[in-house]
C-alpha cells in the first residue's frame, strides 16, 4: 500500500472494534493544491483512512489470513473540515461479518468532535480461497501492523 493513513493503532478488540490515529501534517502532498492558502484534507482521503481502519480490524483479527477491499460507502456525512495539525481518531465497529464481506460503522473525530461518519462495506479475500500468491501481501501487512500495534491496547 503506497498511501498509509494510519499512524498508530490505539486499541483493538479482535473482531469487534478498532481505534486508530492519523496525524495530519502540513507536509501531506495533497495540501499543495487542496486548497491553495486554505489547506483541507480531502473527504475521499478521510474515507480512505476509515477504510484502512476497517481493513486493519479484519486483517489483524484473522491472524493475517485475510485482507479487505473497499466495496461500498453508505450514508457518509462530513461535519467539519480537517486541517494540518489535526489528529484524526478513527473508530471502526463491526456491524456484521460474513465469509466474503463485512459491514462496519465508522467515525472520524478531531478533538472529540465528529468530523465524518458513515457505514463502510468491505470485501474479504482469504489466503485459503485465493492461494499462495497473496503470501507476500500478507507478510507485508503483518510487519506493517506489528509496528502499528506496538503500544496498542489489545483485547482478544
Amino acid at each position: 500500500m503506497r498511501y498509509h493513513f494510519i499512524d498508530r493503532i490505539k486499541r483493538i478488540e479482535y473482531g469487534k472494534q478498532i481505534v486508530v490515529l492519523k496525524g495530519v501534517t502540513q507536509t501531506e502532498d495533497f495540501f499543495e493544491d487542496h486548497f491553495v492558502g486554505f489547506p483541507v484534507m480531502p473527504g475521499a482521503l478521510i474515507i480512505e483512512a476509515m477504510a484502512q481502519a476497517c481493513g486493519a480490524l479484519i486483517e489483524i483479527s484473522s491472524g493475517y489470513q485475510a485482507f479487505s477491499i473497499l466495496l461500498m460507502v453508505e450514508k457518509m456525512k462530513f461535519k467539519k473540515m480537517v486541517h494540518p495539525g489535526d489528529q484524526l481518531v478513527i473508530t471502526a465497529t463491526m456491524i456484521s461479518q460474513h465469509t466474503e464481506s463485512a459491514m462496519l460503522e465508522t467515525k472520524a473525530e478531531v478533538d472529540g468532535k465528529v468530523v465524518a461518519s458513515g457505514t463502510i462495506m468491505v470485501g474479504i479475500a482469504t489466503v485459503a480461497s485465493h492461494g499462495a500468491h497473496f503470501t507476500q501481501a500478507i507478510q507485508t501487512l503483518e510487519s506493517y501492523f506489528a509496528f502499528m500495534l506496538r503500544d496498542a491496547e489489545v483485547v482478544r
